[in-house]
């Protein structure tokens, strides 16, 4: 039994350890500028998503297609 408790703690131990680096590199991740590219696309969906409530005269927030 305290072969168990012990890979156990050490399981436990790894998985915080796993845990903190994912964590630390969502943020370092999550804290960059978005990519030229992408905000190019989104500026793109939004002008066409306005453009689709002129047309059919939806308020805004409504997906109707």
């Amino acid at each position: 039994m305290e072969k168990h408790k012990a890979t156990d703690k050490r399981s436990d131990a790894v998985e915080q350890e796993i845990d903190s680096n994912l964590k630390k590199a969502f943020e370092t991740l999550a804290s960059e500028p978005i990519p030229d590219r992408f905000a190019d696309l989104l500026d793109q969906l939004k002008a066409k998503g306005v453009d689709q409530e002129k047309k059919s005269g939806n308020n805004a927030g409504d997906i109707n297609e």
